[in-house]
């Protein structure tokens, strides 16, 4: 890695590519222990991965509209599937936290979207 130092908004970056690394990781460990290899959550693993060592910042804007693009989606299928429009609709403790996750991953992906224009003109 280069020897930098890292401020403040690089460091929530870092906090991102933790998250959706962690995020990718559990998302495969849980998928093999059924014995299926999920592509989708180690191409997640690896790309993010990949951006840690790299730090390639036109590739934060694109791997953040990616992932704002699927949080969002996730969000919507979770508010779907558990029909949380009703008038009724039970809001129980696995239903927060996937709407707390698609949240928090819809923040995580703002923030790969704007670290391109705050770490871009930095050292310009």
């Amino acid at each position: 890695m280069r020897n930098q130092k890292v401020g403040g908004y690089q460091l929530l970056v870092y906090i991102a590519y933790g998250f959706f690394i962690l995020l990718g990781l559990s998302w495969f460990l849980m998928t093999l222990k059924n014995g299926h290899f999920n592509f989708m959550a180690f191409f997640i693993v690896a790309a993010f991965g990949s951006q840690v060592y790299y730090r390639h910042i036109f590739t934060n804007l694109i791997f953040g509209i990616l992932c704002l693009v699927g949080s969002v989606f996730c969000l919507m299928e979770v508010i779907s599937i558990f029909d949380l429009m009703a008038k009724g609709a039970e809001f129980d403790g696995p239903v927060k936290s996937l709407i707390a996750l698609s949240l928090v991953s819809i923040v995580m992906s703002g923030i790969l979207i704007f670290s391109y224009t705050k770490l871009s003109f930095k050292d310009k």
